[in-house]
């Protein structure tokens, strides 16, 4: 067994000695497991390594099964569950995006609060131990978590430095704002660094959330809908039009190059045809496996004139964590079972581990600490940009993100419309314009579904 194995065998051992000891004394090739159900939003290297935690935790002791089962990305796993749910059978344990939290904070008879759940089990459980990012997103006003997070990222500009340095520019200085990002894409374009200067993944997450709060702006009304229902959005500023119109106009000779509403773009950077990315930070174990080029990571720009003292706010939490299901007949050992994985998950010996393998970020303060202390990001330059993004820069009214009903369609709309502008089709005030009537519309028909 490799080392790493043997520390996370260990904190499985731990993690589940309180509960085991305490189980009745049939011989182990006796006993009938208890199936729990997990559904998973991830493929490759992440969804590998989750299934891996799995398989370890069911190796630890004999009183429980973990499934863990890819549903389809996370939209088609959303769609999956709520049928599931109305059918009585939905999965003990669903990994569900950001972008998804209105959505499952107001199915409140659907989810079980993962406080309630470690409550039920007799675990320890303190909110305190997450990062305040994470806390802070996935909490109630009185403290208590609704999920648990996990697969934690912010979005973080990724750089090819071979690029750069092709193009006569500082590879040890990437772009810090707009303006700086505007002119080295131009720069990498004129002296042939690359076939494109700029890319971007995720449009609506990085160029509307992420950007919202780097510069305290807000999505709509009522605390970014955290207040209750009867938000509106604002999403048809100056500041908003400002970056669709520069996209606009940097892809009339390639300086960006739109590559997708999701993750496709990454692949543009890997292969070398796109300079400068913008991405997620769990984006970084594909690049440090498939890219044949020196790169580095930093953080994303902003506009000095649009925020107070020049330097920009916290980004926003992004990722996905772990919603617990209610259904009938569901035993109290079940939901023992999936405390017990959830503890075993959170440990930091595999909040470590899942950070330095994937890219995402430790979603406990043990785990951030430990990380820390062992070096590791003194040994890994650019690996604490997406935390040191979050957690050090300024908190502002805007900057603890949202919780709109039908997000995800929303962002769907926010896509269309930019993908207009993009085209030529229309400009970029008729765009956001479009975005903020379409996108409040959903949310007056989700308030109505909500209160029935």
């Amino acid at each position: 067994m490799s080392p790493k194995r043997s520390v996370l065998k260990q904190s499985l051992l731990a993690v589940t000695a309180a509960l085991t000891l305490g189980a009745t004394a049939i011989p182990a090739i006796a006993q009938q497991r208890t199936e729990i159900q997990m559904w998973m939003g991830l493929t490759g290297q992440g969804g590998e390594l989750l299934t891996r935690f799995s398989n370890e935790f069911n190796a630890s002791q004999n009183e429980f099964r973990v499934v863990t089962t890819f549903k389809g990305q996370y939209p088609e796993q959303r769609a999956a569950a709520v049928a599931a749910y109305r059918a009585g059978n939905p999965p003990h344990i669903m990994q569900m995006f950001d972008a998804g939290s209105g959505d499952m904070t107001a199915a409140k008879n659907a989810i079980v609060p993962v406080s309630e759940v470690f409550k039920r089990a007799n675990l320890q459980f303190n909110p305190a131990d997450f990062i305040a990012p994470a806390r802070g997103y996935y909490s109630l006003p009185n403290g208590d978590m609704l999920s648990m997070p996990f697969n934690v990222s912010t979005a973080v500009m990724f750089y090819n430095k071979d690029a750069m340095k092709k193009a006569g520019l500082n590879a040890d200085k990437p772009p810090r704002t707009w303006p700086e990002l505007v002119s080295a894409a131009k720069t990498i374009r004129e002296k042939n660094g690359a076939a494109c200067g700029f890319t971007t993944t995720w449009l609506a997450w990085i160029m509307l959330e992420q950007y919202s709060a780097l510069h305290n702006k807000p999505l709509g009304t009522m605390s970014n809908g955290k207040a209750g229902a009867g938000a509106s959005l604002e999403l048809n500023t100056p500041l908003n039009q400002r970056v669709i119109q520069t996209l606009v106009d940097m892809q009339k000779d390639k300086s960006f190059d739109y590559g997708g509403r999701s993750n496709d773009a990454a692949a543009k950077f890997i292969s070398g045809e796109c300079a400068i990315l913008l991405q997620s930070s769990g984006g970084l174990g594909a690049i440090a496996r498939d890219a044949k080029f020196q790169f580095g990571t930093a953080p994303l720009p902003f506009w000095p004139d649009a925020v107070q003292g020049g330097q920009p706010y916290a980004s926003t939490i992004g990722g996905a964590s772990l919603w617990v299901f209610n259904a009938p007949n569901r035993s109290a050992n079940e939901y023992r079972g999936v405390a017990l994985f959830l503890n075993y998950l959170r440990s930091t010996p595999v909040m470590t581990t899942w950070a330095k393998e994937t890219g995402f970020l430790p979603a406990t303060n043990a785990a951030f600490k430990a990380m820390q202390d062992e070096g590791f990001f003194s040994k890994n330059p650019g690996r604490d940009v997406p935390i040191l993004q979050l957690i050090s820069g300024k908190s502002g009214e805007h900057t603890g993100g949202y919780r709109f009903g039908r997000w995800v369609e929303i962002r769907d709309v926010y896509h269309e419309e930019v993908e207009k502008a993009l085209q030529g089709k229309q400009n970029a005030a008729d765009a956001l314009h479009n975005t903020q009537r379409r996108g409040t519309a959903l949310l007056r028909a989700f308030d109505r579904m909500a209160s029935n």
